[in-house]
Parts: C-alpha cells; sequence; structure tokens
C-alpha cells in the first residue's frame, strides 16, 4: 500500500501504476545486497516526476521525504525497506527524473516444503465477543487510519479519529472520561506513539492503551508501559479483536 500511494503522489496528473510479480534468482554477483538463491521480485512502477539521483539514497531514510510540508511523514519507504530486511531480501529502487520509478521488493521465496499448508488450527478467527468500547484512534497516515476505524466500528465499538498524538491529547485533556480505550500509531512525526500514552496517562492515568506498528525492530518499542499491548501490522480484525480486548483486561 505504501508503495503505490508513492506512486500515486507522484501523477499527481493522473497516470497508469504496474504492478507485478516474478520470480528471480540471486547471485554472489548481483549488485544487490542479498544471500544467493530465489526470490519473488513484486514490483511498482509509475510514470510519474521521478527521483533525482542525489536524492536516491536518501528515500529509505527515517522521516526523510521528497513531498512537500503536510503531504507526506518520510516514514513508508523505511518501513517497507525494514520488513524486507528482516525477511532476508531488500527493497530496490530505480528512477529518472522526468520518466518514472520502478521500486522492487525482493523477498526470499518459500520451498516446496514451507509452502505447504499445516494443519487447520483449532483456534477460531471469530471475533473476540466485547462490550461496545469508546476509542480514541490516533495515526497520522489517512489510509491506515481509516481502515483501522473501520474495523473497529465492525467490532461494534464507537471512534474518534485524528492524525497526529497532540490532537489526540488536546481532546483527552478536554474531556478525561470520554473514552475507554486508547489506540495510537508508533511511527509518527513530532511525538511517538510511546510519547502520546505517557502524555495521555497524565490525564487519564488509568487509561488502556494499544500501540500499533509496522517497524521491524521490536526494540524501538521496547520503551512503552508494560500494560500496554502491541499489535503488528499488517493485522486481521481477529488480531484487532484480540489486542483489544487484551489492553483493557490489563487495565
Amino acid at each position: 500500500m505504501n508503495l503505490i500511494i508513492n506512486a500515486r503522489d507522484a501523477m499527481p496528473e493522473g497516470g497508469t501504476i504496474v504492478v507485478s510479480a516474478e520470480n528471480r534468482t540471486a547471485s554472489d554477483d548481483d549488485p544487490l545486497p542479498l544471500h544467493e538463491g530465489d526470490y519473488v521480485v513484486i514490483s511498482v512502477i509509475d510514470r510519474g516526476c521521478g527521483i533525482s539521483p542525489e536524492l536516491l539514497d536518501k528515500v529509505l531514510e527515517p522521516f526523510f521525504t521528497t513531498k512537500e510540508v503536510g503531504k507526506g511523514t518520510g516514514l513508508g519507504l523505511s518501513m517497507v525497506y525494514g520488513f524486507a530486511k528482516q525477511t532476508g531480501g531488500t527493497l530496490n529502487i530505480e528512477s529518472k527524473v522526468g520518466v518514472g520509478t520502478c521500486t522492487e521488493l525482493w523477498l526470499p521465496r518459500a520451498t516446496g516444503n514451507a509452502a505447504r499448508k499445516g494443519p487447520r488450527s483449532n483456534v477460531s478467527q471469530d471475533p473476540v465477543a466485547q462490550r461496545s468500547l469508546r476509542i480514541l484512534l490516533i495515526d497520522d497516515h489517512a489510509e491506515v487510519r481509516g481502515t483501522t476505524a473501520a474495523m473497529l466500528r465492525d467490532l461494534g465499538h464507537s471512534t474518534v479519529d485524528v492524525g497526529t498524538g497532540a490532537e489526540g491529547v488536546e481532546i483527552l485533556s478536554a474531556d478525561e472520561r470520554k473514552f475507554d480505550l486508547l489506540v495510537t500509531d508508533y511511527a509518527m512525526p513530532r511525538l511517538s506513539g510511546t510519547e502520546v500514552i505517557k502524555l495521555a496517562r497524565q490525564h487519564v492515568t488509568d487509561l488502556p492503551a494499544l500501540i500499533v506498528t509496522g517497524y521491524a525492530d521490536m526494540d524501538e518499542v521496547s520503551e512503552r508501559p508494560s500494560d500496554v499491548g502491541l499489535l503488528l501490522k499488517p493485522f486481521t480484525v481477529h488480531d484487532l479483536s484480540r489486542a483489544v480486548q487484551g489492553a483493557v483486561e490489563s487495565r
């Protein structure tokens, strides 16, 4: 989703985004930082503005963005890159100003044994039954925030959704007893999810909280309070339901 949104934003006048997948084999002579072996390569190609050579090496750095102020956080590509590295793959970007960009996500191809489905779990995948909660949802990514809010409403909860930690803390300070649960993204500009929770609990000391993150490095969120749950992206409605229940029960 991050790669496709970037491709869309690179073509403000419209255009076509091509998404493809193919099997490739990496060798020791390959310039990419990969172990020799078989990979699945997912490519996202646009015919947009492109990225200049001097910026190409920087776009994978956290909080660096080529977009104008207010249009991007600089976290999308760094999270994709972190995910790719965690799985043993990499992210390769080729771009030319005025021509477009091709972003390749290299992921190790599963072996025949690994690809076989294991026995079906006896654990129910139905959402956990729970009471309706009033939830404050904070996520700086509008598309992700909208999807998470819709999932929470499908579970029977009501939500107030905001795009920054400062907005969330302001809402809590105005009405300390308005919410049963705080759900916040971790990686946000200015205030991280952990910082948001600490500030929120200055107003509501016993507020249950849940951090949602797509970061591959779990050490990044190790400083969260011990009673704050962690939900990894991507997640299903069932995962979200379990995490919400766990966060509320922890307080």
